[in-house]
């Protein structure tokens, strides 16, 4: 990858975002030599994996570190009542 290094995080941030398979726009990315982190929330463990996967895509040769949390979502009227 050709891009200049403070862009990479936001870059990679982008396409992960545009990924079909992937569509979340609230994930954290930082870059710190060959390592990437990955943060943030997401709906089910699948996509979790696709998120490595992808990211895996985009920086072959690269530490793939993903922390992100298995957040499920939860359908109207199934949360718990505030009391």
């Amino acid at each position: 990858m050709s891009e200049r290094p403070d862009y990479l995080p936001e870059h990679i941030r982008e396409k992960l975002f545009h990924d079909p398979r992937v569509a979340e726009q609230d994930l954290k990315v930082d870059v710190k030599e060959r390592r990437v982190l990955l943060g943030g929330n997401v709906s089910s463990l699948q996509l979790r994996h696709t998120i490595t996967e992808v990211a895996q895509e985009l920086l072959p040769g690269y530490e793939i570190v993903n922390e992100t949390t298995v957040v499920p979502a939860t359908e109207p009227g199934d949360e718990e009542p505030v009391i």
